[in-house]
């Protein structure tokens, strides 16, 4: 599989950037998924700082953090199949009526004054719950309305919304838990839902269904899947360092308000600031990935994205200046971006036409792995503090994956 444009696509790459978005189908699908990532991001960091306020415990900032993630890793493979059999415009529908209907739950329970640690995971597993059934069926979607000749682009445009909303959403929660408290920030997130959901009406039906009836069981489907996962040499390198990635690099995400509180002495506006920084780099790598579409080998990219990383996290733990701590987040997030829109692409031109959802659906269990992270590194920055924990996980996470990403990045044609 090659990623090398034909000749001409020099000319034709810039232009494939505002062509797609000039597609009203798409856009739709783009702004809605826009909306859902703003709302994601808020929640997090809305998620992250409370859960530390209401219990002083990185252990149990970690197990907030894990409750709102396993969903993602016990039924990604489920969900894929989801998007697989179901009409998946309808899936989106529904996923977004379930954020609406959670963050209004969430800003209820804290104008109650009932907002303690419980009731606010028990709640937080829902969002958990979307976000596992709405990423296969949104990439899949996604490629139906592109195909395999500008899924690259699509992806990597995807991923500039996710990136949009991830300097956006974290600074309006900083600001918002600042200023106007937990109960009215989370009716800002139910706000994003019903507006993703409102842009989002009307487009199912040109998204379409399931390829064809797929008659085999539940268990037969998941095991083909798997088989074909592991059998494809660079499904199964992207597979196996999208676990490595997410149990032992991104947990750093759910410390940074322990990291924000306890070692900067900053507020939740400098946390919402770091996220963003972390939002902004990875906004401008994903500009970049996706007007070069046809010039960087996918698999050369994504390794190398990988192999920076954790180089970058570990001079971040031995920062202490504010600023400094927001420029290498800028740089962390441009080698995230690389890595996240390279995940999906490999992955989404591999797998044959009937099982796309299949194989998105075991990728998102491979990203559901950082829950174990998470608890581990909370575990650990109880023990010995925040920078130590983050670095090192950056060591353990070079050390495994450089084995497997390096064939990538020696190989020219991926």
């Amino acid at each position: 599989m090659s990623s090398v444009a034909p000749a001409g696509a020099a000319l034709a790459a810039p232009r494939a950037f505002t062509e797609i978005l000039r597609e009203a189908p798409f856009r739709r699908l783009w702004l809605s998924g826009l909306c859902i990532n703003g709302a994601r991001w808020m929640d997090l960091v809305l998620l992250g700082w409370l859960a530390f306020q209401l219990t002083d415990s990185p252990f149990m900032v970690a197990v907030a953090a894990f409750a709102r993630s396993a969903p993602m890793m016990l039924l990604g493979p489920f969900t894929g199949l989801v998007a697989d059999r179901m009409h998946r415009g309808r899936v989106l529908v529904f996923t977004q009526s379930l954020g609406l209907v959670t963050g209004l739950a969430l800003s209820a329970v804290f104008a109650a004054g009932r907002g303690s640690f419980w009731p606010m995971v028990g709640l937080e597993v829902l969002f958990g719950v979307l976000w596992a059934i709405d990423f296969p069926a949104r990439r899949t979607a996604l490629y139906a309305l592109v195909g395999p000749r500008r899924v690259a682009t699509a992806v990597s445009l995807e991923t500039v919304s996710m990136q949009v909303a991830k300097m956006i959403g974290p600074v309006l929660a900083g600001i918002g838990l600042a200023q106007v408290g937990p109960a009215r920030c989370y009716l800002a997130v139910a706000a994003l839902y019903a507006v993703g959901l409102l842009v989002f009406i009307g487009l199912p039906a040109r998204i379409g269904g399931p390829g064809g009836r797929d008659t085999a069981s539940v268990v037969a489907s998941l095991g083909a899947g798997f088989t074909y996962a592991w059998r494809e040499p660079t499904v199964r390198a992207v597979l196996i360092i999208t676990v490595l990635m997410n149990v032992l690099f991104f947990p750093y995400q759910h410390m940074l308000p322990v990291f924000a509180r306890n070692v900067l002495r900053v507020g939740p506006e400098w946390l919402g600031a770091l996220v963003a920084a972390d939002g902004l780099g990875a906004l401008l790598g994903a500009l970049a990935i996706a007007s070069r579409r046809g010039f960087i080998a996918h698999g050369r990219l994504f390794a190398t994205a990988v192999l920076v990383a954790p180089f970058l996290l570990l001079a971040f733990t031995g920062l202490r200046s504010r600023w400094a701590c927001l420029a290498v987040l800028v740089l962390i997030g441009a080698a995230e971006s690389g890595f996240a829109a390279m995940q999906s692409t490999l992955v989404l031109l591999a797998a044959p036409p009937d099982s796309r959802g299949r194989a998105m659906g075991i990728l998102s269990a491979c990203i559901g792995t950082q829950p174990a992270g998470t608890l581990w590194i909370g575990f650990l920055a109880t023990g010995i503090g925040v920078p130590a924990a983050m670095a090192i996980n950056g060591v353990a996470a070079l050390v495994a994956m450089l084995p497997v990403a390096w064939p990538l990045v020696r190989r020219g044609r991926v």
